[in-house]
């Protein structure tokens, strides 16, 4: 099992493990109510112990009925959207301290802060390392 970041022989890899969760809100709360918990109570819950496991960042995209309204006026009535309302990315050092965090039994404890926002069964998951082209506004390699 490879529990390193990156793909061996290769260049322009970050050498991270990048960890992308699609979320659905329940469909009973509020885009307003689903940002208030998620921000304020899921991830503050959620930082401790993601540092304790090496974690590089932690962040929240949001795209919910603002979003898409916006994104199809822009497109004229024809984006492409997924059907989700937020992202979680999280980027790990490697493999094995992304599987600390998961195993964890204070991360096991955030699963049942879940049904307060979120509906469970649709989220998604990928995970893999990232090939950069820009970074900070310079087109990298």
């Amino acid at each position: 099992m490879v529990l390193e970041a990156g793909y061996p022989g290769t260049a322009g890899f970050r050498k991270v493990t990048k960890v992308t969760i699609l979320v659905k809100k329940r469909e009973d709360i509020s885009d307003e109510d689903f940002i208030e918990h998620y921000n304020n109570h899921h991830a503050q819950r959620a930082a401790p112990v993601l540092l304790k496991h090496n974690i590089i960042s932690y962040s929240l995209t949001y795209h919910l009925q603002r979003d898409r309204t916006t994104m199809q006026d822009i497109l004229k009535g024809k984006a492409p959207l997924l059907d989700y309302d937020a992202i979680c990315t999280f980027y790990f050092p490697d493999y094995k301290s992304f599987a600390q965090f998961l195993y964890d039994p204070e991360s096991k404890l955030l699963s049942s802060d879940h049904d307060n926002f979120m509906d469970e069964s649709q989220m998604r998951m990928m995970v893999g390392d990232e090939y950069m082209i820009i970074e900070n506004g310079k087109k990298v390699g």
